[in-house]
């Protein structure tokens, strides 16, 4: 007989269903929906989670894959700046069934595919005649990252997920020793951690609500104002240290208002914070020295020398508390009696704390992702995108939890990734460096306030046709993130007959492509990766993607088109 959690984990998928329609399939939506609950105290978002989805043909036993440093969720193949000695790396390995129990074969696969994906000599021409695009890829950038960062603390994690099972056979776990014994032969440092999530462990998960409060001790009584909700105070660093990570130790990445390369690494302000926290001067203590850190909480409730904060952001002072948290895992750091300080800000209003983001922020060099979500063009396109049914989450997690399609959801980094395409001609950046969107160089060419707000939908909306396209067919359905953006590209060229379309051009789109066209513009793509492979002599598509060179040649390519191409359109 099928027990309760089984049917009541059953109902939970269902509901969920609704969120994942159309943009991913049963099966991947089985494997978000896992994801999303064995990485809640990563705080993944959305994009996190579907961008880690590896699970089709030649997976190796693999359905998700995700890498994290310091909690912070990496997805593109922009270089790490220094986080120092000992930065957490995580790889999670995820795989999930339909199934009542845990096949060994399961077991078996990763025992012989892991040693493969982890060995810094791998060959990818060997492992792509047996293994897909998408977790050759990850499993590079872990690498990369890896080798980037001096002496990470490496933890691997790997989740089996059986949507069916009520129960664990002891013989499962035994054999799974075989996968932490193979890990350890990659990396002898790493700390393996095997997870078996039945339905009843799943169903518990997803009914677990992420706390909202935490509480911050000060060393002395706060100072207060009459304006409510407003408090200034020192707190000890080992105390702070412990209000900005989770609770084993990992620096917790819902706290920061900030992406992960938001923080600057070893520049001369960082070596600065890093030689102060290193003197112990028993007459000088951190926060004379330090400007401090502010936070944000939507609730802040005193009592004596303890806040409790409801949805705390650090919104300032992200380099500071980085420091802080790398004095922390060097195991040399001593006792000590120092403070920092900290300033917290009661603003449930949106535009408040808006407004003491760029405040507290306006004195330094930064272009913190952060920051960028106060511009006045933001507000703008998220009351535009809402007028016509989609939420911009120009801030992380803003829509979270909500019962809003991913298909309804656009995130700042989609909006970037659909004008680098189709309005700024660069697919490659699209594919392979999500992150540089907020970097002003690229961030003042895509969001400018002269733009048409219209440009901003018809970007999205050719970008989410073209993904669509892609999806409906069985050859291309594993390989849309690699075509998508250069389909974009030339969608948007064909749409409004320009070769460099302007803002004003795509605002004015009334007509995208139609099914036939688009297939008419693929055959240029791929011909063009095709010789872009052979040029390089390059098996990997993903790598062929994210050439510029392979760009300005479809761009050629595109010029030829237009020129002896007739108009073919399919209303909007």
């Amino acid at each position: 007989m099928t027990s309760n959690d089984v049917v009541l984990l059953a109902d939970m998928l269902t509901r969920a269903r609704a969120e994942t329609i159309p943009a991913l399939s049963e099966t991947e939506h089985e494997t978000y929906f896992s994801a999303k609950q064995y990485l809640r105290h990563f705080n993944a978002t959305h994009d996190d989670l579907l961008s880690g989805i590896v699970d089709g043909a030649q997976d190796g036993g693999i359905d998700a894959l995700y890498m994290f440093v310091n909690g912070f969720c990496i997805r593109d193949d922009t270089p790490l700046k220094g986080f120092g000695r000992n930065a957490q790396l995580d790889l999670v390995i995820l795989q999930v069934k339909n199934t009542k129990g845990f096949g060994e074969s399961a077991i078996d696969k990763l025992v012989v595919n892991l040693p493969r994906l982890l060995d810094f000599s791998r060959s990818e021409e060997k492992l792509a005649r047996t293994l897909n695009p998408r977790v050759l890829e990850i499993t590079r950038r872990f690498l990369d990252a890896y080798r980037a960062l001096e002496m990470p603390s490496l933890r691997i994690l790997t989740c089996f997920v059986a949507l069916k099972a009520e129960h664990l056979h002891p013989n499962t776990v035994e054999k799974s020793t075989l996968i932490a014994d193979a890990l350890k032969n990659s990396f002898g440092a790493c700390v393996p951690q095997i997870d078996f999530l039945d339905a009843s462990a799943l169903s518990d998960m997803a009914r677990e609500k992420p706390s909202v409060t935490r509480c911050l001790a000060l060393a002395e009584n706060p100072i207060s104002t009459d304006t409510a909700g407003g408090y200034i105070g020192v707190v000890r660093l080992d105390e702070y240290e412990k209000f900005i990570t989770d609770e084993i130790g990992n620096l917790d990445a819902s706290l920061f208002e900030a992406n992960v390369r938001d923080y600057e690494g070893e520049t001369t302000v960082n070596r600065s914070i890093q030689s102060t926290l290193e003197k112990h001067d028993e007459n000088v203590d951190f926060w004379w020295l330090n400007n401090g850190v502010t936070i944000v909480a939507h609730r802040v409730q005193p009592a004596n020398k303890l806040l409790e904060l409801e949805s705390p952001q650090i919104v300032n002072g992200l380099q500071t508390s980085h420091e802080i948290y790398k004095r922390g895992r060097n195991a040399s750091a001593s006792p000590e009696n120092r403070s920092v300080l900290v300033k917290i800000i009661q603003a449930e209003d949106d535009r408040v704390r808006d407004r003491i983001i760029r405040a507290t922020n306006s004195q330094t060099s930064l272009s913190l992702s952060s920051l960028r979500a106060t511009d006045k063009v933001q507000r703008q396109i998220e009351e535009y995108l809402l007028q016509h049914g989609l939420y911009y989450e120009r801030r992380k997690h803003l829509y979270s939890n909500k019962g809003i399609r991913i298909q309804d959801l656009v995130s700042i980094d989609q909006m970037g990734q659909a004008l680098l395409a189709s309005l700024v001609q660069m697919p490659h950046v699209a594919r392979g460096q999500v992150s540089r969107v907020f970097e002003d160089e690229i961030y003042d060419l895509l969001f400018v306030p002269t733009h048409p707000i219209g440009a901003y939908l018809s970007a999205i909306r050719i970008q989410r046709v073209c993904e669509d396209f892609l999806r409906q067919e069985e050859s291309t359905r594993g390989q849309v993130e690699d075509l998508c953006f250069h389909l974009t590209m030339l969608a948007t060229i064909a749409a409004t007959r320009k070769n460099r379309p302007t803002a004003v051009d795509i605002a004015e789109i009334t007509e995208f492509p139609d099914t036939e066209e688009l297939n008419e513009l693929l055959k240029l793509v791929r011909a063009e990766f095709a010789d872009g492979a052979r040029r390089r002599r390059e098996v990997m598509l993903d790598r062929v993607a994210k050439d510029g060179d392979v760009t300005i040649q479809l761009l050629n390519r595109a010029k030829t088109y237009l020129s002896s191409s007739p108009r073919r359109v399919a209303v909007a």
